[in-house]
């Protein structure tokens, strides 16, 4: 609902996705661009990366660089970007590669004297994460010293994300349980859409909670990698 009130005041907004999504990447695509119609999101604002489905980290340079190409050319004021919670190895690696996109654009902007332009103002959205759960907690954040924002929603709100969400058939068996009015913790909130400002001193070095990461279980990809490509990207 964050991007459907930013449409409906007439402000910019642009949306980008870094991989296919899987074996239905070409379905997703189009279930993302009906999504983004249905939100008020002009089509010529929307960019597909379509890079492996859950090898994000193995092209991060690449990630980097169109990201700081587009936020040059965009110059948004906000970026959302999923919460760094160990849910899935892409969405921690869309986080990282955002942050060292900013970073690499401001230093640019020092070198050519434009660093006096408003910096972009980094924001993160939970999904899921195992963080003081024996399965997944969904649609909550990892307790942190951040003040968390909410999107007010009322009920004609929740109906409108539930029909956004059910547009993504290929993704019935995931989406559409968590699309109740009352039982849709992350596609719905009850209480409105949480999102918190990134720390700019953030340490992706470090796991985003104690014990295995949720994405360690169900996929090859483990903490260690991550935290040697996040030393290299911001030392």
């Amino acid at each position: 609902m964050t991007m459907r009130r930013l449409a409906e005041a007439r402000q910019p907004v642009a949306a980008a996705w870094l991989t296919r999504g899987g074996l239905h990447g070409g379905r997703r695509e189009a279930e993302s661009r009906q999504a983004m119609k249905l939100i008020g999101v002009d089509s010529r604002n929307l960019f597909f990366f379509r890079l492996v489905d859950g090898h994000a980290l193995d092209f991060i340079e690449e990630i980097v660089t169109r990201l700081e190409r587009l936020f040059s050319e965009l110059r948004p004021a906000s970026i959302f970007v999923p919460a760094f919670e160990g849910g899935h190895p892409d969405h921690d690696a869309v986080q990282l590669a955002a942050a060292a996109a900013l970073s690499r654009l401001s230093r640019q902007q020092k070198i050519t004297g434009e660093d006096r332009l408003p910096h972009p103002m980094l924001l993160e959205y939970p999904l899921y994460t195992r963080a003081g759960a024996k399965l997944l907690k969904v649609g909550s954040f990892i307790p942190a010293n951040v003040p968390t924002k909410q999107t007010p929603m009322k009920l004609k709100d929740r109906l409108f994300k539930r029909k956004v969400a059910i547009t993504f058939s290929s993704q019935r068996a995931i989406l559409w349980p968590l699309t109740g009015l009352r039982g849709g913790p992350m596609m719905v909130h009850v209480k409105g859409e949480p999102y918190r400002r990134v720390p700019r001193d953030r340490d992706y070095t470090m796991r985003p909670h104690r014990g295995r990461l949720a994405y360690e279980y169900f996929t090859r990809a483990r903490f260690p990698r991550f935290a040697a490509v996040a030393a290299r990207l911001l030392p």
